[in-house]
Formats: structure tokens, C-alpha cells, sequence
């Protein structure tokens, strides 16, 4: 075959197809462990490996896995309800956050109001 020539492969993670040339795909495929994974996917799992050096690669790329299936099984299938799912998780952590500031004493208060309330009433012109 030609190295010049290129295939569709697919992501085993996300699903994603790409056109690649086999040579790099069977380094994809040697990097991670006879898996081809997209570009996406392969930043995700790299990333995960490098903030949580206690995981194996194969550990990272389960995880990632994982949440692909999450995604493709709810958000793709029904975009409204996830973001209200979404919407939901940033505000409990939100929530959780500020209840964690607020134990650890961390909370600014207002003293002062940024200015001062007038009751300004306009009056009307007479129409000429």
C-alpha cells in the first residue's frame, strides 16, 4: 500500500471518522494501546494522564471512554435535556463552592452601597 494513500478510521472513543494515512494510524494505534483515537480524544486521555499521574494510560483511556459512551448516549441524543442537566451540575457546584468559602471564612461582605439612591422625579414640559 502506498503511504501516501489515506483511510477512514474511526475513533473508538467518540465515534469521529478521520482520513489518515496508515502509517500514522498504526502509531495512533501503537500509542494507545491497539486503539485508534481521534485527535480530540487523544488531547482528553493525554491530559487526564498528565493531571493525575497515578493513572495508568489504560486507566485514562477507560475513563475517557466512559465518558464519550455518557455523551453519545444522552447529549447527542437529547441536546435540551442535557443542557438543563448541565445548567443543573454548574449550579450545585456552583453552590458547593460558596458553601465552602462560607465555612472557610473566605467571603467578602458588603460594608457600603456603590452609591447613594436618589428619587429623582422628572417634570413634564407643556406640549407646544
Amino acid at each position: 500500500m502506498n503511504t501516501n494513500e489515506v483511510e477512514m478510521v474511526e475513533c473508538e472513543f467518540c465515534g469521529m471518522s478521520e482520513e489518515c494515512t496508515p502509517t500514522y494510524i498504526s502509531g495512533i494505534k501503537e500509542f494507545f494501546c491497539g486503539k485508534w483515537v481521534c485527535g480530540l480524544c487523544s488531547e482528553a486521555v493525554k491530559e487526564l494522564v498528565k493531571r493525575t499521574p497515578a493513572l495508568t494510560m489504560e486507566e485514562a483511556m477507560e475513563s475517557h471512554m466512559a465518558l464519550c459512551r455518557k455523551f453519545n448516549s444522552t447529549t447527542r441524543l437529547n441536546p435540551k435535556l442535557s443542557l438543563a442537566s448541565t445548567m443543573k451540575d454548574i449550579a450545585r457546584k456552583s453552590s458547593e463552592r460558596r458553601t465552602s468559602k462560607d465555612s472557610h471564612g473566605s467571603q467578602i461582605s458588603r460594608t457600603v452601597s456603590c452609591g447613594a439612591v436618589s428619587d429623582v422625579k422628572f417634570k413634564r414640559s407643556p406640549i407646544q
